[in-house]
């Protein structure tokens, strides 16, 4: 990213670092060398706004075609609860970095439409041969007869518009949040469902006209047992008798296979911001495709605490829609029963192609929970290592937090941590993939701590370095995610939703 910022009307000053710069800007102190008029008509063109031409016609409405509605059930099951209209699953500062596509079967052979669950509204983009083989040669089946796929894809700039570097980070967190919401509720809702992340995606970039517009393919959730063509539900698809019918009425459809896919050009600082991203981020899949199996994402979890993840057997899909992030925390000291019982969520199994690791860890900081001594235990699949170092006061908990106030009365932290060898091993796609399973398993913890009636937030600003040393991680360890735990409190604030990134040291 260019070091200087791009001001019309001054005369050339210092570069100011870590600032961005227009290609071929100056940059200008006191006025520009020539007409100030020109320089304020060339500002204004930038910021003018045109409506399309009267000859450019609107993309053609169509019917909402019958084997994409069980794919819109999904979403509409995906909304339930938000207060946003976006899918229900956390998002640093409720930014949502990330669009939804549906590859399903067609006529010509499969289509693929993007989707916007807040405007009910989807576009045909492509049809035909080649949505096929950008599919196959991505490592996914064609949809045939009663199966579909949908494409999670991440668009960073959204983060990092508001959080720098680390918007990249979040949006990683956030799409995986995203992607196990949508899993768990299809595979109640689906007569099969799984999670493929080993994808080679620049066939599937291409196919969407990715390259100049800054996103790129997260993971793709392959269904199985939508709706007939009648529709009506079909065994296993969502909501039989009914629901399918509900979005041909609910839902938008336009043919929009003669407009850009992704509509205008990014604009110049998400190029920007997108070109330094390339010099990091993985070009293609690095490891070997693996079928796609349920298991835990938590090393080590035996069978018998997977059998118990929720113990009240509560259905995924209600605990989604009752899901939230907490404001704040009360004095209250957790109950212990509670943190077990939302610590045994981490032994869900979920139907995914990530491969199996060693090196993920998880720490439990106990601060206020009835029946538990304050410590710093590590989590293990068949339960708790005994402490190994102290816990926080309520000073340093806020510190390591960047200065989050609202979380002083923690009861419990979880941190999520790997070996900086298993992190950095394969590239980008190391920490893609360490992001993708920490965020997974954190949803849990938050489906898991809706079932107990406890309090629940996941952070993204902490001092990664400070949390390794003052809970004693093993050597080498990267604290990658942290989830609080507690009571809830009285606030009516979210401030992670303000302007300011308040935990990045902004003022």
């Amino acid at each position: 990213m260019k070091d200087s910022l791009s001001v019309l009307g001054r005369a050339p000053v210092a570069r100011i670092p870590g600032a961005l710069e227009r290609p071929g800007a100056e940059t200008y102190a006191d006025g520009p060398p020539g007409d100030p008029a020109s320089g304020a008509e060339e500002f204004w063109k930038r910021m003018t706004l045109s409506a399309a031409p009267a000859e450019v016609s609107s993309p053609p409405r169509i019917p909402v075609p019958a084997e994409l509605r069980s794919v819109l059930s999904l979403f509409e099951t995906a909304v339930r609860g938000s207060v946003t209209g976006e899918p229900s699953a956390p998002s640093a500062g409720a930014l949502y970095p990330y669009e939804h596509y549906a590859a399903v079967p067609h006529p010509q052979g499969a289509a693929v439409y993007a989707v916007d669950p807040v405007q009910r509204r989807c576009r045909l983009l492509r049809a035909g041969p080649q949505v096929v083989h950008a599919l196959e040669q991505s490592g996914l089946d064609a949809p045939r007869e009663q199966t579909s796929v949908v494409l999670s894809v991440v668009r960073p700039w959204l983060s990092m518009r508001k959080y720098g570097d680390r918007g990249y980070l979040y949006a990683q967190l956030d799409t995986a949040h995203l992607a196990t919401h949508l899993l768990c509720l299809a595979s109640e809702n689906f007569a099969g469902a799984e999670l493929r992340t080993r994808l080679i995606s620049t066939s599937l970039s291409l196919l969407l006209d990715f390259g100049g517009n800054c996103r790129f393919v997260h993971s793709a959730l392959v269904l199985q047992g939508g709706t007939t063509a009648d529709g009506a539900g079909a065994d296993g698809g969502p909501d039989s008798g009914g629901a399918a019918t509900d979005v041909a009425q609910t839902w938008r459809c336009v043919d929009d296979r003669m407009g850009a896919p992704l509509g205008r050009a990014a604009c110049w600082p998400e190029t920007e911001c997108w070109q330094t991203l390339t010099e990091y981020r993985p070009r293609s899949a690095v490891s070997p495709a693996v079928p796609a199996a349920p298991a835990a994402l938590f090393p080590g979890v035996q069978e018998s605490a997977r059998r118990q993840a929720f113990p009240r057997r509560s259905s995924l899909t209600e605990l989604a829609a009752r899901r939230r992030s907490t404001k704040d925390f009360g004095a209250a000291a957790l109950p212990g029963d509670a943190l077990e019982h939302t610590l045994a969520a981490l032994g869900t199994p979920l139907t995914t192609d990530l491969p199996e690791v060693t090196g993920l860890g998880a720490t439990l900081v106990v601060r206020r929970v009835e029946g538990m001594a304050p410590g710093c235990y590590p989590i293990h699949g068949d339960g708790l290592a005994d402490a190994c170092a102290a816990a926080p006061d309520g000073d340093e908990l806020v510190r390591l937090c960047m200065g989050q106030e609202h979380l002083r009365h923690t009861g419990a932290v979880v941190l999520f941590h790997a070996p900086r060898g298993e992190l950095f091993r394969h590239g980008a796609r190391g920490v893609d993939d360490a992001l993708l399973r920490a965020g997974a398993l954190a949803h849990l913890l938050y489906l898991g701590s809706t079932e107990a009636g406890s309090a629940i937030t996941t952070i993204g600003g902490f001092d990664a370095g400070r949390w390794g040393r003052l809970a004693a991680l093993p050597k080498g360890h990267e604290v990658v995610y942290v989830a609080m735990l507690g009571m809830p409190g009285e606030s009516t604030v979210k401030l992670d939703r303000l302007n300011r990134a308040y935990a990045h040291n902004e003022r």
